[in-house]
């Protein structure tokens, strides 16, 4: 297995959830995506650092890498926590919807 990609999951005093912060890392990128339908993607997450760190096995990951270059597809440069903070608002735009 080989590293590719970690965020730390503590900004400030705000603590990202482990479960949903490894589910929206599948649902949001498509590389991640990829390796996690080919069974090929370990999570790490260290305590103490607060890092999650994603690990591919070899192949797929360079299959994955030529398919999917970035592992955001956004075209501006947006971090781990404005993805975060992007999923609660439209959560909270759904449900204001679907009460009216």
């Amino acid at each position: 297995m080989r590293k590719f990609f970690s965020i730390k999951l503590k900004h400030y005093n705000n603590q990202i959830p482990l479960a949903i912060a490894k589910s929206m890392l599948i649902e949001e990128s498509n590389l991640i995506n990829y390796l996690w339908k080919h069974n090929a993607l370990e999570f790490r997450y260290n305590e103490r650092t607060s890092l999650l760190r994603c690990y591919g096995e070899p192949k797929h990951l360079t299959i994955a890498k030529l398919i999917y270059p970035h592992v955001f597809d956004t075209s501006e440069k947006m971090g781990f926590i404005e993805l975060y903070i992007q999923r609660i608002l439209k959560r909270k735009m759904e449900i204001s919807k679907g009460s009216t």
